[in-house]
Protein backbone atom coordinates (compact mmCIF):
# COMPACT_ATOMS: atom_id res chain seq x y z
CA UNK A 1 0.00 0.00 0.00
CA UNK A 2 1.33 3.62 -0.77
CA UNK A 3 2.25 6.14 2.03
CA UNK A 4 -1.15 8.37 0.43
CA UNK A 5 -3.63 5.32 0.07
CA UNK A 6 -2.30 4.58 4.07
CA UNK A 7 -2.95 7.68 4.79
CA UNK A 8 -6.17 7.93 3.58
CA UNK A 9 -7.37 5.01 5.60
CA UNK A 10 -6.58 6.07 8.55
CA UNK A 11 -8.31 9.47 8.13
CA UNK A 12 -11.33 6.82 6.93
CA UNK A 13 -11.21 5.18 10.14
CA UNK A 14 -10.84 8.26 12.34
CA UNK A 15 -13.92 9.56 10.10
CA UNK A 16 -15.51 6.62 11.17
CA UNK A 17 -15.38 7.07 14.57
CA UNK A 18 -16.99 10.13 14.44
CA UNK A 19 -19.73 9.24 11.98
CA UNK A 20 -20.86 6.55 9.55
CA UNK A 21 -19.28 6.97 6.09
CA UNK A 22 -22.42 8.05 2.90
CA UNK A 23 -20.86 5.14 1.30
CA UNK A 24 -19.53 1.78 2.08
CA UNK A 25 -18.45 -1.27 0.51
CA UNK A 26 -20.33 -4.32 0.67
CA UNK A 27 -19.55 -8.05 -0.76
CA UNK A 28 -20.84 -11.30 -1.53
CA UNK A 29 -18.49 -14.27 -1.61
CA UNK A 30 -18.96 -17.88 -3.02
CA UNK A 31 -19.79 -20.12 0.47
CA UNK A 32 -16.85 -23.26 1.32
CA UNK A 33 -13.78 -20.13 0.64
CA UNK A 34 -11.73 -18.15 2.44
CA UNK A 35 -12.06 -14.74 0.25
CA UNK A 36 -14.37 -13.05 2.76
CA UNK A 37 -12.84 -9.41 3.70
CA UNK A 38 -13.63 -9.33 7.94
CA UNK A 39 -13.99 -5.87 7.73
CA UNK A 40 -17.24 -5.74 4.81
CA UNK A 41 -21.21 -6.28 5.37
CA UNK A 42 -22.22 -9.06 2.96
CA UNK A 43 -25.22 -8.17 0.18
CA UNK A 44 -27.45 -10.53 1.53
CA UNK A 45 -27.31 -9.03 5.05
CA UNK A 46 -27.69 -5.39 3.67
CA UNK A 47 -29.98 -5.93 1.26
CA UNK A 48 -32.57 -7.19 3.74
CA UNK A 49 -31.75 -4.01 5.90
CA UNK A 50 -32.39 -1.15 3.16
CA UNK A 51 -35.69 -2.86 1.97
CA UNK A 52 -36.53 -3.10 5.85
CA UNK A 53 -36.14 0.52 6.61
CA UNK A 54 -37.94 1.55 3.25
CA UNK A 55 -40.89 4.01 4.57
CA UNK A 56 -41.96 5.31 0.81
CA UNK A 57 -40.53 3.61 -1.97
CA UNK A 58 -38.29 0.56 -3.14
CA UNK A 59 -37.40 1.77 -6.84
CA UNK A 60 -35.04 -1.30 -8.46
CA UNK A 61 -33.23 -1.38 -11.53
CA UNK A 62 -32.14 -5.46 -12.24
CA UNK A 63 -30.58 -7.97 -14.52
CA UNK A 64 -33.33 -10.45 -13.46
CA UNK A 65 -34.83 -12.22 -10.79
CA UNK A 66 -33.93 -15.70 -9.44
CA UNK A 67 -34.92 -17.35 -6.27
CA UNK A 68 -34.58 -20.57 -4.56
CA UNK A 69 -36.70 -22.23 -1.57
CA UNK A 70 -34.79 -21.40 1.58
CA UNK A 71 -32.14 -19.56 -0.18
CA UNK A 72 -30.48 -15.44 0.82
CA UNK A 73 -32.73 -14.10 -1.37
CA UNK A 74 -36.04 -15.39 0.52
CA UNK A 75 -35.58 -12.88 3.23
CA UNK A 76 -35.39 -9.97 0.60
CA UNK A 77 -38.01 -11.27 -1.52
CA UNK A 78 -40.14 -11.59 2.16
CA UNK A 79 -39.21 -7.67 3.11
CA UNK A 80 -40.44 -6.25 -0.08
CA UNK A 81 -43.24 -8.12 0.42
CA UNK A 82 -43.78 -6.48 3.85
CA UNK A 83 -42.64 -2.83 2.31
CA UNK A 84 -45.76 -3.48 0.18
CA UNK A 85 -47.99 -4.67 3.05
CA UNK A 86 -47.01 -1.31 4.78
CA UNK A 87 -47.73 0.88 1.90
CA UNK A 88 -44.19 1.35 0.30
CA UNK A 89 -44.55 1.88 -3.24
CA UNK A 90 -42.45 -0.86 -5.24
CA UNK A 91 -40.99 -0.22 -8.82
CA UNK A 92 -39.46 -3.03 -10.55
CA UNK A 93 -37.45 -2.79 -13.85
CA UNK A 94 -36.46 -5.84 -15.09
CA UNK A 95 -34.54 -6.66 -18.77
CA UNK A 96 -37.04 -8.37 -21.02
CA UNK A 97 -34.66 -10.96 -22.05
CA UNK A 98 -34.34 -12.65 -18.77
CA UNK A 99 -38.49 -12.58 -17.97
CA UNK A 100 -38.46 -16.44 -18.31
CA UNK A 101 -35.59 -17.08 -15.53
CA UNK A 102 -37.43 -17.75 -12.37
CA UNK A 103 -41.24 -16.70 -13.90
CA UNK A 104 -42.38 -17.90 -10.22
CA UNK A 105 -40.44 -14.83 -8.44
CA UNK A 106 -41.54 -12.13 -10.85
CA UNK A 107 -45.31 -13.07 -10.45
CA UNK A 108 -43.88 -12.91 -6.55
CA UNK A 109 -42.97 -9.02 -7.35
CA UNK A 110 -46.15 -8.42 -9.12
CA UNK A 111 -48.75 -9.51 -6.38
CA UNK A 112 -46.95 -7.52 -3.79
CA UNK A 113 -49.70 -4.67 -2.89
CA UNK A 114 -49.17 -1.72 -4.79
CA UNK A 115 -45.94 -2.82 -6.81
CA UNK A 116 -45.44 -2.88 -10.30
CA UNK A 117 -43.70 -4.39 -12.91
CA UNK A 118 -42.14 -3.33 -16.30
CA UNK A 119 -40.18 -5.04 -18.85
CA UNK A 120 -37.17 -3.17 -20.40
CA UNK A 121 -36.67 -3.60 -24.03
CA UNK A 122 -33.90 -2.63 -26.23
CA UNK A 123 -33.96 -5.22 -28.87
CA UNK A 124 -35.38 -2.50 -31.08
CA UNK A 125 -32.81 0.45 -30.82
CA UNK A 126 -29.49 -1.46 -29.84
CA UNK A 127 -29.82 -5.35 -28.78
CA UNK A 128 -28.68 -4.28 -25.82
CA UNK A 129 -29.81 -4.97 -22.24
CA UNK A 130 -30.65 -3.51 -18.71
CA UNK A 131 -27.50 -5.15 -17.08
CA UNK A 132 -27.53 -2.40 -14.37
CA UNK A 133 -28.21 -3.61 -10.81
CA UNK A 134 -28.96 -1.31 -8.27
CA UNK A 135 -31.97 0.13 -6.24
CA UNK A 136 -33.20 3.16 -4.19
CA UNK A 137 -34.76 3.19 -0.75
CA UNK A 138 -36.76 6.54 0.10
CA UNK A 139 -34.45 8.78 -2.38
CA UNK A 140 -32.13 8.60 0.20
CA UNK A 141 -30.24 5.42 -0.04
CA UNK A 142 -29.09 2.54 -2.70
CA UNK A 143 -27.20 -0.01 -3.51
CA UNK A 144 -25.10 -0.52 -6.52
CA UNK A 145 -22.87 -3.34 -7.57
CA UNK A 146 -22.47 -6.27 -9.50
CA UNK A 147 -24.61 -8.74 -7.60
CA UNK A 148 -28.30 -9.75 -9.93
CA UNK A 149 -30.81 -9.86 -7.98
CA UNK A 150 -30.01 -13.72 -7.23
CA UNK A 151 -29.90 -16.07 -4.91
CA UNK A 152 -26.56 -17.42 -6.62
CA UNK A 153 -25.04 -13.50 -6.01
CA UNK A 154 -25.61 -13.73 -2.91
CA UNK A 155 -24.10 -17.37 -1.18
CA UNK A 156 -22.01 -18.47 -4.89
CA UNK A 157 -20.30 -15.63 -6.23
CA UNK A 158 -17.87 -13.15 -5.81
CA UNK A 159 -19.06 -10.11 -5.87
CA UNK A 160 -18.79 -6.42 -4.75
CA UNK A 161 -20.98 -3.38 -4.27
CA UNK A 162 -21.68 0.28 -2.28
CA UNK A 163 -24.82 0.83 -0.13
CA UNK A 164 -24.76 5.02 -0.02
CA UNK A 165 -26.30 8.01 1.14
CA UNK A 166 -24.36 10.29 -0.62
CA UNK A 167 -27.08 12.76 -1.90
CA UNK A 168 -25.87 12.98 -5.39
CA UNK A 169 -25.25 9.61 -5.97
CA UNK A 170 -28.62 8.47 -4.85
CA UNK A 171 -30.03 11.40 -6.67
CA UNK A 172 -28.45 10.58 -10.64
CA UNK A 173 -29.91 7.08 -9.45
CA UNK A 174 -33.18 8.12 -9.06
CA UNK A 175 -33.10 10.13 -12.32
CA UNK A 176 -31.74 7.06 -14.39
CA UNK A 177 -34.34 5.02 -13.17
CA UNK A 178 -37.23 7.72 -13.95
CA UNK A 179 -35.46 7.89 -17.32
CA UNK A 180 -35.85 4.17 -17.67
CA UNK A 181 -38.59 3.60 -15.99
CA UNK A 182 -40.41 5.82 -18.38
CA UNK A 183 -38.51 4.46 -21.53
CA UNK A 184 -39.83 0.84 -20.19
CA UNK A 185 -43.26 2.22 -20.03
CA UNK A 186 -43.64 3.61 -23.49
CA UNK A 187 -41.26 1.96 -25.31
CA UNK A 188 -39.93 4.69 -27.37
CA UNK A 189 -36.74 6.78 -26.17
CA UNK A 190 -37.93 9.78 -24.11
CA UNK A 191 -35.89 13.63 -24.08
CA UNK A 192 -33.45 13.12 -22.12
CA UNK A 193 -32.97 15.67 -19.53
CA UNK A 194 -30.25 18.57 -18.70
CA UNK A 195 -28.61 19.43 -15.40
CA UNK A 196 -31.49 18.53 -13.38
CA UNK A 197 -29.70 17.93 -10.11
CA UNK A 198 -26.73 19.42 -8.04
CA UNK A 199 -23.04 18.53 -9.48
CA UNK A 200 -21.55 15.61 -7.12
CA UNK A 201 -18.52 16.63 -5.14
CA UNK A 202 -15.23 16.62 -7.36
CA UNK A 203 -14.09 13.18 -5.96
CA UNK A 204 -17.53 11.50 -6.57
CA UNK A 205 -18.90 10.29 -10.08
CA UNK A 206 -21.73 8.69 -11.43
CA UNK A 207 -20.96 7.74 -15.34
CA UNK A 208 -23.23 5.17 -17.39
CA UNK A 209 -23.82 3.45 -20.70
CA UNK A 210 -25.34 3.68 -23.06
CA UNK A 211 -24.41 7.30 -24.20
CA UNK A 212 -28.26 7.72 -25.92
CA UNK A 213 -30.27 6.67 -23.14
CA UNK A 214 -28.03 8.98 -20.68
CA UNK A 215 -28.65 12.96 -19.43
CA UNK A 216 -26.21 14.85 -21.54
CA UNK A 217 -24.53 16.35 -18.10
CA UNK A 218 -23.57 12.38 -17.11
CA UNK A 219 -20.49 11.00 -18.83
CA UNK A 220 -20.02 7.94 -20.96
CA UNK A 221 -18.94 5.29 -18.85
CA UNK A 222 -15.98 4.13 -21.41
CA UNK A 223 -14.29 7.13 -21.63
CA UNK A 224 -14.24 7.85 -17.99
CA UNK A 225 -12.28 4.63 -17.64
CA UNK A 226 -10.07 5.21 -20.46
CA UNK A 227 -9.23 8.88 -18.29
CA UNK A 228 -8.79 7.05 -15.61
CA UNK A 229 -6.16 4.52 -16.71
CA UNK A 230 -4.35 7.18 -18.82
CA UNK A 231 -3.71 8.83 -15.69
CA UNK A 232 -2.86 5.99 -13.49
CA UNK A 233 1.14 6.45 -12.39
CA UNK A 234 1.76 3.65 -10.47
CA UNK A 235 -0.58 0.68 -10.32
CA UNK A 236 -4.02 -0.86 -12.16
CA UNK A 237 -6.06 -3.12 -10.56
CA UNK A 238 -9.17 -4.74 -12.58
CA UNK A 239 -11.62 -7.55 -12.01
CA UNK A 240 -14.07 -8.66 -14.70
CA UNK A 241 -16.20 -11.46 -15.30
CA UNK A 242 -15.27 -11.50 -18.93
CA UNK A 243 -12.68 -9.23 -20.89
CA UNK A 244 -12.97 -8.76 -24.82
CA UNK A 245 -11.77 -6.38 -27.57
CA UNK A 246 -13.79 -8.76 -29.68
CA UNK A 247 -16.82 -7.15 -31.20
CA UNK A 248 -19.65 -8.82 -33.13
CA UNK A 249 -18.93 -11.66 -35.39
CA UNK A 250 -15.67 -10.35 -36.46
CA UNK A 251 -15.24 -7.00 -35.17
CA UNK A 252 -11.67 -5.74 -33.22
CA UNK A 253 -12.67 -2.74 -30.04
CA UNK A 254 -9.47 -1.80 -28.83
CA UNK A 255 -10.39 0.79 -26.50
CA UNK A 256 -9.62 -0.38 -23.31
CA UNK A 257 -7.38 -2.57 -24.26
CA UNK A 258 -4.97 0.00 -26.10
CA UNK A 259 -5.76 1.67 -22.37
CA UNK A 260 -4.21 -1.34 -20.53
CA UNK A 261 -1.42 -1.86 -23.22
CA UNK A 262 -0.24 2.40 -23.37
CA UNK A 263 -0.06 2.44 -19.34
CA UNK A 264 1.95 -0.76 -18.92
CA UNK A 265 4.47 0.77 -21.71
CA UNK A 266 4.80 3.66 -19.98
CA UNK A 267 5.90 1.80 -16.73
CA UNK A 268 2.68 1.31 -14.82
CA UNK A 269 1.64 -2.45 -12.73
CA UNK A 270 -0.66 -3.68 -14.60
CA UNK A 271 -2.65 -6.41 -13.20
CA UNK A 272 -5.92 -8.02 -14.70
CA UNK A 273 -7.87 -10.83 -13.03
CA UNK A 274 -10.93 -12.56 -15.00
CA UNK A 275 -13.07 -15.59 -14.32
CA UNK A 276 -12.73 -19.04 -16.33
CA UNK A 277 -15.72 -18.19 -18.10
CA UNK A 278 -13.24 -16.77 -20.59
CA UNK A 279 -11.50 -20.43 -20.82
CA UNK A 280 -12.21 -21.32 -24.60
CA UNK A 281 -13.91 -18.34 -25.18
CA UNK A 282 -12.83 -16.23 -28.66
CA UNK A 283 -11.39 -13.33 -26.28
CA UNK A 284 -8.60 -15.52 -25.00
CA UNK A 285 -5.90 -15.48 -27.22
CA UNK A 286 -6.34 -11.66 -27.30
CA UNK A 287 -6.18 -12.02 -23.06
CA UNK A 288 -2.65 -14.37 -23.94
CA UNK A 289 -1.31 -11.61 -25.80
CA UNK A 290 -1.40 -8.93 -23.26
CA UNK A 291 0.27 -11.79 -20.69
CA UNK A 292 3.23 -10.95 -22.96
CA UNK A 293 3.40 -7.50 -22.27
CA UNK A 294 5.89 -6.24 -20.15
CA UNK A 295 4.39 -4.69 -16.76
CA UNK A 296 0.85 -6.72 -17.40
CA UNK A 297 -0.19 -9.65 -15.35
CA UNK A 298 -3.37 -11.91 -16.53
CA UNK A 299 -4.66 -14.47 -14.05
CA UNK A 300 -7.54 -16.16 -14.28
CA UNK A 301 -9.69 -17.31 -11.13
CA UNK A 302 -11.21 -20.51 -11.23
CA UNK A 303 -13.55 -21.37 -7.43
CA UNK A 304 -14.42 -24.93 -6.78
CA UNK A 305 -17.80 -26.17 -7.46
CA UNK A 306 -19.86 -26.23 -4.43
CA UNK A 307 -19.88 -29.45 -2.23
CA UNK A 308 -23.64 -29.94 -3.27
CA UNK A 309 -22.38 -30.20 -6.98
CA UNK A 310 -22.94 -28.00 -9.74
CA UNK A 311 -24.77 -24.63 -9.88
CA UNK A 312 -25.39 -23.43 -12.97
CA UNK A 313 -23.81 -19.91 -13.47
CA UNK A 314 -22.23 -19.84 -10.55
CA UNK A 315 -18.99 -20.35 -8.16
CA UNK A 316 -17.45 -17.73 -10.32
CA UNK A 317 -16.16 -13.95 -9.60
CA UNK A 318 -18.12 -11.77 -10.82
CA UNK A 319 -17.13 -8.33 -9.22
CA UNK A 320 -16.38 -5.16 -12.12
CA UNK A 321 -13.76 -2.63 -11.01
CA UNK A 322 -10.76 -0.54 -11.66
CA UNK A 323 -8.35 0.29 -8.75
CA UNK A 324 -5.90 2.98 -9.86
CA UNK A 325 -2.72 3.87 -7.46
CA UNK A 326 -4.78 2.04 -4.72
CA UNK A 327 -6.34 6.06 -4.55
CA UNK A 328 -9.15 5.98 -7.58
CA UNK A 329 -11.75 3.36 -7.88
CA UNK A 330 -14.32 2.80 -10.40
CA UNK A 331 -16.97 0.16 -9.19
CA UNK A 332 -19.99 -0.67 -11.07
CA UNK A 333 -21.41 -3.01 -13.46
CA UNK A 334 -19.93 -3.58 -16.92
CA UNK A 335 -17.91 -6.27 -18.17
CA UNK A 336 -15.45 -4.82 -20.50
CA UNK A 337 -16.70 -5.54 -23.73
CA UNK A 338 -18.04 -3.06 -26.58
CA UNK A 339 -21.90 -4.10 -25.98
CA UNK A 340 -22.01 -3.27 -22.22
CA UNK A 341 -21.16 0.36 -23.09
CA UNK A 342 -22.69 1.08 -26.16
CA UNK A 343 -26.00 -0.72 -26.36
CA UNK A 344 -26.94 -1.77 -22.74
CA UNK A 345 -27.70 -0.03 -19.59
CA UNK A 346 -24.79 -0.22 -17.16
CA UNK A 347 -23.81 2.31 -14.56
CA UNK A 348 -20.48 2.51 -12.85
CA UNK A 349 -19.44 4.71 -9.95
CA UNK A 350 -16.22 6.87 -9.39
CA UNK A 351 -14.07 7.74 -6.10
CA UNK A 352 -11.26 9.53 -6.53
CA UNK A 353 -8.51 9.93 -3.15
CA UNK A 354 -11.19 7.35 -1.85
CA UNK A 355 -10.26 5.02 1.31
CA UNK A 356 -12.50 2.60 -0.70
CA UNK A 357 -9.52 2.15 -3.37
CA UNK A 358 -7.34 1.29 -1.06
CA UNK A 359 -9.88 -1.68 0.30
CA UNK A 360 -10.28 -2.85 -2.76
CA UNK A 361 -6.82 -2.82 -3.85
CA UNK A 362 -6.72 -5.38 -0.96
CA UNK A 363 -9.65 -7.69 -1.99
CA UNK A 364 -7.71 -7.58 -5.48
CA UNK A 365 -4.71 -8.66 -3.95
CA UNK A 366 -6.94 -11.56 -1.79
CA UNK A 367 -7.91 -12.83 -4.62
CA UNK A 368 -5.14 -12.64 -7.11
CA UNK A 369 -2.74 -14.40 -4.09
CA UNK A 370 -5.01 -17.00 -3.34
CA UNK A 371 -4.86 -20.52 -4.56
CA UNK A 372 -8.19 -20.06 -6.69
CA UNK A 373 -5.85 -17.87 -8.88
CA UNK A 374 -3.80 -18.41 -11.40
CA UNK A 375 -1.72 -16.99 -14.27
CA UNK A 376 -2.66 -17.02 -17.64
CA UNK A 377 -0.30 -19.38 -19.87
CA UNK A 378 0.19 -18.36 -23.71
CA UNK A 379 1.53 -21.30 -24.62
CA UNK A 380 -1.37 -23.60 -22.69
CA UNK A 381 -4.22 -24.99 -24.58
CA UNK A 382 -7.18 -24.50 -22.12
CA UNK A 383 -10.84 -26.36 -21.68
CA UNK A 384 -13.96 -24.33 -21.60
CA UNK A 385 -15.21 -24.27 -18.23
CA UNK A 386 -18.88 -25.76 -17.87
CA UNK A 387 -21.19 -22.69 -17.01
CA UNK A 388 -24.64 -23.87 -17.54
Amino acid sequence: MTARALLLSLAACLALGAQPAPTRLVQSIPAETDLADPALPFARDVWVDMIRGAKASVDAAEFYVTCRPGSALEPVLAELEKAGGRGVKVRFLLSSKMLDQDPASVARIRRIPGAEVRSYDLAGISRGILHAKYFVVDGKEAFLGSQNFDWRALEHIHELGVRTTEAGIVTRLAELFTVDWTFAGSGKLPVLPGRTTPVLRPEVELVASPPFLTPRDIRPAMDALVELIGQAKHSVRVQLLTYSPVSGQDGYWPVLDNALRAAAVRGVKVRLLVSDWVLGGRALPHLKALSLIPNLEVKVASIPEAKEGHIPYARVIHSKYLVVDETHLVLGTSNWEESYFTGSRNIELIFRDSPMAAQTARIHDRLWNSRYAFALDPAKAYEKRKVD
